[in-house]
């Protein structure tokens, strides 16, 4: 499967996205990365956020990836007890999964509903 995965962070951007970054190349194979784009907090006011999306493939099911992109989520002190719309260290999400030729397994509604997630991925794949 190729994974396609959203991330972003508002706290110590760049230092916790290189950290996501470098977890995620310990997970999936042939790793790429689109550009990071700049935008403003989302539902509350904060500091603007860093986001980008990278894909890369892997035999894990969608559950097991989940299970290991919040754990590093939680190694970059992930605070989980604030409201679903805050500042946060780090925030990774899976986008798109696509098997191998190519047909979609998941797709996620941020695709539609932010320019956040869509325009980082459309880099990656032709929507």
């Amino acid at each position: 499967m190729i994974f396609y995965l959203s991330i972003g962070s508002n706290i110590e951007p760049k230092k916790n996205i290189s950290f996501a970054i470098k977890k995620l190349n310990e997970l999936l194979e042939d790793l790429i990365q689109s550009s990071i784009i700049i935008s403003k907090a989302e539902g509350f006011i904060g500091d603007d956020f860093h986001n980008l999306v990278v894909s890369g493939r892997s035999n894990l099911t969608f559950n097991e990836m989940n299970k290991q992109l919040k754990a590093i989520e939680d190694l970059a002190d992930r605070n989980r007890d604030v409201p679903k719309f805050s500042s946060r260290t780090l925030d990774i999400d899976i986008t798109l999964i696509t098997d191998k030729n190519q047909k979609i397994v998941f797709e996620s509604d941020e695709i539609e509903k932010y320019e956040f997630v869509s325009k980082p991925l459309s880099e990656l794949i032709n929507l």
